[in-house]
């Protein structure tokens, strides 16, 4: 009797659960439009050569930032968070990158997954002093579906003209190599 009245409750939780998914899929219908616009895009192809999906965010700051904010420049944009301590251990040589090469490449690191209270304390203490995003996806396009990001940290260069370059999975060597290449 205790057994099937266990069963009948994670049965009921489970059926909840699925219920309230449904709900999230619903309020979020008006915005599909836009979100299935952005990702239809970026199924076109997040490879070397493909023009860099645009998106508009507000900054850690609350500054509007799109990837046109940064036309005319290198960017680097920094999928990460926290959380990753591959992305953690990457953080002096993006610095070291950042101080060396600030005049013709911009970084905007992405965080995924952590909170404000977090992720800003970890930002001063660190001097990470570029553009930060929190890819928080509510009303807002998600940029790891729409950079079809596979693993932390993933870093996409994209050229002046918006184009992408490469796309570097892992904190790789191969990644400074081609800015030492492009920006020397």
């Amino acid at each position: 009797m205790k057994k099937n009245f266990m069963m009948l409750c994670l049965l009921a939780a489970a059926m909840q659960s699925c219920g309230d998914k449904q709900k999230a899929a619903e309020t979020t219908e008006a915005e599909a439009p836009a979100q299935e616009q952005a990702e239809a895009k970026a199924e076109e192809g997040v490879t070397a050569g493909a023009q860099a999906p645009d998106f508009n965010y507000k900054d850690i700051s609350g500054k509007e930032v799109s990837l046109k904010t940064f036309q005319g420049k290198y960017v680097v944009l920094d999928f990460w968070g926290i959380w990753c301590k591959w992305c953690v251990k990457g953080i002096p040589d993006m610095k070291k990158y950042y101080d060396m090469y600030k005049e013709k490449m911009e970084i905007v690191s992405i965080d995924n997954g952590d909170e404000m209270d977090k992720l800003l304390p970890f930002i001063q203490e660190n001097d990470m002093n570029w553009t930060h995003i929190m890819n928080d996806a509510k009303g807002n396009t998600d940029l790891c579906k729409l950079y079809q990001v596979q693993g932390f940290p993933t870093k996409v260069l994209i050229d002046p003209q918006g184009k992408i370059v490469e796309v570097f999975v892992g904190e790789v060597p191969e990644f400074y190599k081609k800015l030492d290449e492009l920006l020397k």
